[in-house]
């Protein structure tokens, strides 16, 4: 007995070593709305404490069974019992409270029923380079985007679930950057906007009714960062294949104007020849932003100015040449696009009460430019040549003469942007509209003659043969109620949105034009509710529902710059939307999955022909449906190791069950980042894009193959000296990104190459 009662004691003080054997601690705290690492946090276990590094990483030694407290200013704090890796998502405090400037126009996770992604500055300095933000964004779900040029520089475009950037919303700081009569997104006026960029939030699915202008294929909100902690005065400069460079001047005051006062200055220039041979383009942008934070007001007034000068090849290549390193970078000089735009917008904040709330968006945007394209043996019919009126019409198709032709446009759009909105712990009600209004002058000119009396008439002055002016004026009222009681695990959301439009076109009568003045006016009606459901602290799940409408673009209704287009007025664009997801988090990670299903009526499709010269026509495709789901996951494997992981599967097909032109099947992203130490950073990408076909008839011939590229980078930093190296396509892969195929005298088919491997260094020194 006396030898049990001792064994069973030795046992006992064993068990005890054993539960207080000691574990080492590594985790990451981000904020759980944008995924932005949060420092400074304060880590508190067995009475001791530390806190986290810049990175929002921590690092200790515990024993195993102790519980670790997590706490910071604006957040709620956490308490969980200790594992070797963790991930912790802090929740702002203010969700339905006061924090107006963060969740006026973005979704909150475990709060909004929608499906989202966010890039934080972080993310964006390991991915961009010099590239345009398109091809930035195609590392998140469901986004897919493409360049002319190959290289990524120059003209870019992104999609998101099959939906092309004319039905994507893009707010740069609330500013609506959807062109009005087109509905595109023209990134290559903005070169290096990214290198100010404070987060952007990728909405999918029809956008919230707080944007606007509705979205269908979803929504893209870029905010630029204007404060900082401390004085920054950075010198960069990069260098890349194909004559690619690129020089930066960036300037944050920090504290220089005080505690209440900051400002912000970037200048910055990008050249670069394109992968594909008369494809290059000249970026130059500036930035400036003033922010004052008063007592109860703040203010913050940005301009954003950008010109581009880019050569454009609206070619693709034969399919035989895509695997020749050489015949697949061909490109025919085609035109010269010039552009200069400038945005100027003042947002204000008031805390009117404890429950009352108040933001305005002022905005002004102001466009000018051209493009240019020298034409062989244009008949004098088409440009309107005949001066004295001497030929017949006959005549003058018979008359032929090269010519260097330019079309301009000289455009502005101004609005305001106010919302009202009531929070308490339980609700939070917006209100507010948006009222633009639109003006853009249009106009072509010829010169350069090679018949010598049109050089005498006009002594290689510019003769004006078309123009015209279009005009609109938006008006939008929007409402959204919020209701997520406390201490109950869901969260109600219902929006409405009513969008007026009214809409001129007036086109002078010069010789042959028709001089056709038109107009329109659309009232939209636009409803989405959504829910979500928490089913603990570690899994949620959200159901939304919704209809969008929009109105055609100009150049769906009438080509005005062509004397012979007659107008046709294209049917309103309709989807509905229906939306399930589940989001989980775990100790070291999360995860996000969801599967849509969008019905759309009248949908838009480019018509392919051989004079399009880089601009379309378009019919319309009936009925359409785009459905699919998305998963987004991240882990933090240790201090040191992320790994990020997401995808979609697209199914974008017509009423006959044939796909969409230009939509790949799937879509991949998998990225490791390795924190090698204080100095040197490291981090691959896979990227893997299903096939798709070019066409609508999804012709054999017209399909392209699927393919994955690996890109690498390397971070190193050593005081104010920063080096950054990017290989991309580092296994040199041929691809190709997009194409088009139509029927005559048999099926051609043409594709654009992606770049072959190629780098970019950057150097940047920080005073």
């Amino acid at each position: 007995m006396k030898f049990f009662t001792l064994s069973l004691i030795f046992v006992i003080i064993n068990l005890s070593h054993l539960t207080a054997q000691s574990i080492s601690v590594v985790g990451t705290v981000l904020n759980d709305q944008t995924q932005a690492p949060l420092s400074n946090v304060n880590v508190i276990f067995n009475n001791s404490g530390t806190s986290t590094n810049l990175n929002g990483k921590f690092e200790f030694v515990a024993d195993y069974g102790d519980s670790v407290s997590f706490a910071h200013i604006g957040y709620k704090p956490i308490k969980m019992q200790i594992k070797a890796n963790m991930l912790i998502l802090m929740q702002p405090t203010s969700l339905i409270g006061n924090s107006i400037d963060v969740s006026a126009y973005r979704a909150i996770s475990g709060l909004t029923p929608v499906s989202f992604s966010s890039l934080t500055a972080e993310e964006i300095k390991l991915k961009y380079t010099v590239q345009d933000i398109p091809m930035v964004l195609s590392t998140e779900p469901g986004v897919w985007a493409y360049s002319e040029s190959g290289n990524g520089t120059g003209y870019s475009y992104a999609s998101i679930r099959g939906f092309d950037q004319s039905r994507i919303a893009v707010l740069f700081d609330g500013v609506p950057m959807n062109d009005n009569e087109s509905h595109q997104v023209y990134w290559v006026d903005h070169g290096d906007l990214l290198a100010d960029t404070k987060d952007i939030q990728i909405q999918r699915g029809i956008g919230t009714s707080l944007y606007g202008s509705s979205s269908f294929g979803g929504s893209i909100n870029v905010r630029t960062q204007i404060s900082s902690n401390s004085r920054e005065i950075n010198f960069s400069h990069g260098l890349g294949n194909w004559n690619t460079k690129k020089y930066r001047f960036k300037y944050l005051s920090g504290k220089d104007f005080g505690e209440k006062t900051s400002l912000a200055l970037r200048m910055s220039t990008i050249d670069s020849d394109g992968y594909r041979k008369e494809h290059g383009s000249s970026q130059r942008g500036i930035f400036f932003g003033l922010e004052q934070q008063g007592k109860m007001i703040k203010n913050q007034f940005r301009a954003i100015i950008g010109y581009e000068n880019t050569k454009l090849t609206w070619d693709g290549i034969a399919k035989a040449d895509i695997d020749d390193f050489e015949r697949r970078r061909a490109g025919n000089k085609a035109y010269t696009d010039d552009f200069l735009q400038q945005i100027y917008s003042l947002n204000s904040t008031a805390k009117l009460s404890k429950n009352l709330s108040f933001r305005n968006v002022s905005y002004l945007v102001i466009g000018k430019g051209y493009y240019e394209v020298f034409k062989l043996s244009q008949d004098y019919y088409s440009y309107n040549l005949d001066f004295n009126d001497a030929y017949d019409d006959q005549t003058e198709l018979s008359m032929k003469t090269d010519l260097l032709r330019r079309k301009w446009i000289d455009n502005h759009y101004y609005g305001i942007v106010p919302m009202l909105t009531y929070n308490n712990s339980d609700v939070r009600f917006d209100i507010g509209g948006e009222f633009r209004i639109y003006s853009g002058d249009h106009y072509g000119e010829v010169t350069q003659f090679s018949n010598p009396q049109l050089n005498a008439q006009y002594s290689n002055n510019w003769y004006r043969y078309y123009q015209y002016l279009g005009k609109k004026n938006i008006f939008t009222g929007f409402a959204r109620i919020l209701w997520s009681p406390v201490n109950q695990p869901f969260a109600v959301s219902i929006d409405i949105q009513n969008q007026n439009i009214h809409w001129d076109l007036n086109q002078e009568i010069i010789g042959h034009a028709a001089g056709h003045n038109l107009s329109a006016d659309w009232n939209f009606l636009n409803p989405r509710v959504g829910m979500l459901w928490d089913l603990g602290d570690s899994l949620s799940w959200f159901v939304n529902i919704g209809k969008a409408q929009k109105e055609p673009a100009d150049n769906q209704i009438i080509t005005a710059d062509d004397m012979f287009s007659k107008p046709v007025m294209a049917a309103n664009e309709v989807i509905s939307d229906l939306e399930l997801g589940m989001n989980f988090s775990f100790s070291n990670g999360y995860a996000k999955i969801n599967g849509y299903r969008i019905l759309f009526l009248n949908e838009q499709l480019k018509n392919i022909n051989l004079d399009q010269e880089g601009e379309y026509s378009y019919y319309s495709a009936d009925s359409t449906t785009h459905s699919g789901f998305e998963y987004e996951s991240y882990f933090q494997m240790n201090t040191k190791t992320a790994i990020a992981i997401n995808g979609a599967m697209q199914m974008n097909v017509f009423n006959n069950g044939k796909s969409l032109p230009n939509s790949p099947s799937t879509l991949f992203n998998l990225s490791v980042n390795y924190d090698f130490n204080e100095r040197i950073f490291l981090f691959a990408h896979l990227k893997r894009i299903g096939g798709m076909y070019i066409d609508n008839i999804n012709s054999e011939d017209g399909y392209i193959n699927g393919y994955g590229i690996i890109d690498l980078g390397a971070h190193y930093s050593w005081k104010s000296l920063k080096i950054s190296l990017q290989i991309n396509n580092a296994l040199n892969k041929l691809y190709s990104t997009y194409g088009y195929g139509y029927d005559y005298e048999g099926y051609n088919a043409f594709y654009w190459p992606g770049a072959t491997r190629n780098m970019f260094i950057n150097i940047s020194y920080s005073l």
